[in-house]
């Protein structure tokens, strides 16, 4: 799928090329050279109701991560899976999540925070503000970048997409997390789900409420 970089003026990027256009000079002989992205450079998609801006591929890392800019409408949400070969790092930029881990939640994850998921840890979010962006780092560098490919359409603008643009059949997703590492949980024993409110407090499990957030509600 061939996108668009959205500097002036945009610029056509394959799905093999290099996200940025123009490299740096002076990296040793059989690496990537470095490179610079300015503000909305880089391949964009709509995945679901989200604008990804894919900022590093593996190809242009020597495979050791990818890395995706992301802007999302409120509800815009990962239901309970897991990576078998990567793991997951975010960093809130702006808006606001609730997220679990393994078998905990974090209630009002705000800009400047910062998120681990290990591999084979499930985990899931939700977006409660009116908007959100968020980096998300994987590594190392793996196929998993295709998923999004897959799901996702050629962003039209630097912005979310326009409502309904892609209805994307459950079928299908479940395919490409089969496909390329994302794989659905739905074991309470082994998750704690954002919907679960019951399960966690009656096994104990830890609720986490920053000390600055309003008072603990399921949303």
């Amino acid at each position: 799928m061939k996108t668009l970089s959205f500097q002036n003026p945009p610029v056509e990027i394959g799905p093999n090329d290099p996200v940025a256009t123009e490299r740096a000079g002076g990296t040793p002989d059989g690496m990537q050279p470095g490179y610079v992205l300015y503000p909305k450079e880089g391949p964009a998609m709509w995945f679901h109701e989200a604008l990804f801006s894919v900022k590093a591929r593996t190809s242009d890392t020597d495979g050791q991560f990818s890395l995706f800019d992301q802007i999302t409408p409120r509800g815009f949400a990962a239901p309970p899976h897991y990576h078998s070969a990567v793991t997951d790092s975010f960093y809130i930029i702006a808006g606001e999540l609730d997220y679990a881990i393994g078998d905990t939640v974090y209630y009002g994850v705000t800009a400047g925070s910062f998120i681990y998921i290990p591999r084979m840890t499930r985990h899931e979010f939700r977006v409660i503000s009116e908007t959100a962006n968020f980096l998300l780092l994987c590594t190392p560098g793996g196929s998993f970048e295709r998923y999004f490919e897959d799901l996702s359409s050629p962003a039209q603008e630097y912005d979310l997409p326009p409502s309904g643009h892609r209805q994307l059949l459950g079928d299908e997703v479940a395919a490409a997390k089969r496909k390329w590492g994302a794989m659905p949980t739905n074991d309470p024993s082994l998750f704690c789900s954002l919907d679960q409110r019951a399960t966690v407090m009656n096994t104990g499990r830890t609720v986490h409420v920053p000390s600055k957030s309003a008072p603990f509600s399921w949303r």
